[in-house]
């Protein structure tokens, strides 16, 4: 099933990989993808590195539906899977989704919403939105109460739970309307949170989110609330109570 109305901007992350295998195993596959590169020699957020993979044997987990897209190749690079799945795809050399040959593609496109799973830490500016498009994105956290980064392990110390929310982005960070926010048991093993289980978490949700958009033509959005809080990057300590403990 081609989305017709729907692109996507992806780098080449572990998240954007969990994305397209889900969405490709889903047959929900977007009408075109935005492929953003890494001129840099360095490992840029949200990239795997080779040390960074272990072998995805999570069978536990994965017999239960809520981690059913945890079935993860962290070593496939994008450019693959959309190969195979015949998805056109364009790939830039650049890894600013800001640069301006990025945006007047976006501007040219015929689809009206994109799916964003960027490098990690870029908040969308106001080129952007002035292309008239949207930009849907799957938050690691339950929105409202968990804004800003590394929220899963915050939740996991306050309440036992991880979460992700999809949202229409806008200026301020995770404050535009939010189309489905979900609550998932922790994984049993925590220390496979960052590339395996948040974007399996993330992946399920656009999966649902898109199926639900696909059945009645429309995202039913509802209003983010100023309620909640923003946290920032979580304290090497925090995260490592988050990751031992087990209530």
């Amino acid at each position: 099933m081609r989305l017709i109305d729907i692109g996507m901007v992806a780098a080449d992350t572990s998240r954007s990989r969990a994305y397209i295998q889900a969405l490709t195993r889903n047959q929900l596959l977007p009408n075109s993808i935005i492929v953003l590169g890494n001129k840099a020699s360095n490992v840029l957020p949200g990239q795997v590195n080779s040390s960074d993979y272990m072998n995805n044997n999570h069978e536990e987990e994965i017999t239960h539906d809520c981690w059913s897209e945890a079935v993860i190749n962290l070593l496939e690079p994008i450019q693959v899977t959309l190969e195979k799945s015949s998805i056109e795809f364009e790939q830039f050399k650049t890894s600013d989704i800001h640069d301006p040959a990025v945006i007047k593609t976006i501007n040219d496109r015929p689809e009206s919403i994109f799916i964003y799973s960027g490098y990690g830490g870029v908040i969308l500016r106001k080129e952007l939105f002035l292309t008239g498009k949207k930009f849907l994105h799957v938050h690691g956290g339950y929105l409202p109460d968990y804004k800003g980064s590394t929220t899963n392990y915050y939740s996991l110390i306050v309440d036992n739970s991880i979460g992700a929310s999809s949202l229409f982005l806008d200026e301020i960070i995770d404050s535009g309307p939010i189309i489905l926010s979900k609550k998932f048991p922790p994984p049993e093993d925590r220390t496979q949170i960052d590339h395996i289980f948040d974007n399996a978490a993330r992946a399920k949700v656009l999966i649902e989110t898109l199926q639900e958009y696909n059945n009645s033509g429309k995202f039913q959005c509802k209003e983010n609330l100023d309620k909640g809080q923003t946290y920032f990057i979580i304290h090497p300590i925090l995260k490592h109570i988050a990751i031992l403990s087990k209530n």
